[in-house]
């Protein structure tokens, strides 16, 4: 064994004398090996947590989506993905980028202002629900409720001004092949005529992989989303059990009979996509545990540091 070693050092040692081998080009055939490796781990990561998401999703009491997607790869989980579920609050944020659009194409300013009217008010999760009627908001503070507070109210105030034939039109621009919103968020009477407002994990996770790579609207718009997403205020869900050096950017969605949340989760080994959506639920506080979880396993498995693949 020793003959062979010696013998395999001096064919090198050769072939550095004759320029024939390189000290770069080990260096490249280390890297590549590396590289080989980091995929291999991450993927076999990824693989064992798909196993334990599928056995949650299985035991979970009500039928749920789940997508995982790693932002610096291939690598993805997908459960249910391309399933139609209410989006309750979850159309909030292709109205926010709808909103963004429609000041890239002119038609207003994120500055102008809509004057709150009574019709508006919805007395269910709504600060401005107390704010008397006559009074001005800007878009922007509108869009900054109706992400961070999930404010109703703001929401029906935004979704009446652009109306739904162009918040629809934007959607399927932005690449969206199953969201839509087809009724005021919280009327409830249209509702149970079986007017529903959908979406999927799949088209939630390509709105969120766009505004990650700056390409929703244009760069800056996008930059400027991911910082409103940041702000949310109801953090239940995805963040509940993350630690402290993890932040996300997200939108949770509630609703009689469905919890969601989906959003992008910045770890310092690595930001992911997180959707999970739930309807036919047996309970808010089970369905809010298991949106947790799930994104706990996610960093558990494969961001944490022992686990996870370090960065260069």
């Amino acid at each position: 064994m020793k003959c062979k070693w010696l013998a395999s050092i001096a064919i090198i040692v050769a072939l550095m004398v004759t320029g024939v081998y390189t000290v770069s080009a080990d260096k490249t055939a280390i890297e590549a090996g590396m590289v080989l490796h980091i995929n291999n781990q991450q993927w076999a990561n990824y693989r064992q947590l798909q196993i334990e998401l599928q056995k949650a999703a299985l035991k979970f009491r009500g039928s749920s989506a789940i997508l995982i997607q790693d932002l610096s790869s291939d690598n993805d989980i997908k459960i249910n993905a391309d399933t139609l579920f209410p989006s309750a609050s979850l159309v909030k944020m292709p109205i926010m980028a709808a909103y963004y659009q429609a000041q890239a194409e002119g038609k207003l300013s994120l500055d102008d202002k809509i004057v709150l009217r009574r019709n508006h008010k919805i007395n269910n999760c709504s600060h401005l629900y107390f704010a008397r009627c006559g009074r001005a908001f800007s878009i922007r503070a509108l869009i900054e409720r109706m992400i961070t507070e999930s404010d109703n109210t703001a929401t029906n105030m935004l979704v009446e001004h652009l109306g739904f034939v162009y918040l629809n039109e934007k959607f399927v621009g932005f690449g969206l092949k199953n969201t839509d919103i087809r009724r005021g968020i919280m009327d409830m009477k249209e509702r149970n005529e079986g007017v529903e407002n959908y979406t999927t994990a799949q088209d939630m996770a390509l709105l969120l992989g766009k505004i990650y790579r700056g390409e929703l609207v244009s760069s800056e718009a996008s930059s400027q989303m991911i910082a409103v997403l940041k702000r949310q205020k109801v953090n239940d869900r995805i963040p509940r059990w993350l630690p402290g050096d993890v932040t996300v950017a997200h939108k949770t969605g509630l609703l009689k009979n469905t919890v969601s949340d989906v959003g992008i989760v910045f770890t310092p080994h690595g930001d992911f996509i997180i959707c999970v959506i739930t309807a036919d639920i047996r309970g808010y506080r089970s369905a809010k545990r298991f949106i947790s979880k799930i994104a706990a396993a996610t960093y558990d498995r494969c961001y944490r540091r022992s686990n996870a693949i370090a960065k260069g």
